[in-house]
């Protein structure tokens, strides 16, 4: 049986990392079920249709983000749908970083720090939270992971899937995540890959 990709990554967050709960409380990072499930059938090319409020969005968050502190070079790339929805992302990043950092007494040293990048001087990794509305966003990178979230909302999903597929390294991880839009490019990608068609 093959070994999840996000196995060592369940593991760190819920050793390292905290989340805000809904009562806006800091706590433990503990994956519930559906997490869970996710790290179990994970195959590194993976595509989600979900309910609201799930936790997948802070879980690849946080997988993410154990490479931008421990990975050298890697590229963890996200893509919103909105600039809002992108900032948003990114603070949550910062919040797990600054949960580690608190954790093991230590600090990870940004030689780059913005509401859209971020850049680890120790290893050169980097994060970066994108937006769906630049379709060109990703081509030209080497990308290690990628998060397409809310992906049915995407007015371009099937260039920006095309692009930024070509763009990530031959054992990076891909992972497509929505809540339901309608019919559009998504749903007919959605479609596809259930009925075997795609790599997802």
């Amino acid at each position: 049986m093959q070994t999840s990709p996000y196995t060592k990554s369940a593991l760190f967050i819920e050793e390292q990392l905290s989340i805000i709960n809904k009562n806006g409380e800091q706590v433990p990072f503990t994956l519930n079920d559906i997490q869970r499930q996710f790290v179990d059938d994970a195959t590194g090319k993976d595509i989600i249709l979900k309910g609201r409020q799930m936790g997948f969005s802070s879980f690849i968050l946080g997988a993410f983000t154990k490479d931008f502190i421990f990975k050298e070079n890697s590229l963890s790339v996200v893509i919103a749908d909105i600039a809002d929805n992108a900032q948003d992302l990114l603070a949550r990043v910062k919040h797990y970083i600054k949960a580690f950092e608190e954790k093991n007494n230590t600090k990870v040293p940004f030689k780059y720090n913005s509401k859209y990048e971020l850049q680890n001087g120790a290893n050169n990794a980097r994060y970066i939270i994108g937006t769906a509305e630049n379709t060109e966003f990703g081509r030209s990178k080497t990308i290690t992971n990628l998060h397409m979230s809310e992906a049915a909302f995407y007015k371009y999903f099937k260039k920006l899937q095309a692009g930024a597929d070509t763009a990530l390294t031959p054992n990076g991880r891909f992972v497509i995540e929505t809540t339901a839009n309608g019919f559009n490019e998504f749903k007919t990608f959605w479609d596809e890959s259930v009925n075997g068609e795609t790599e997802f």
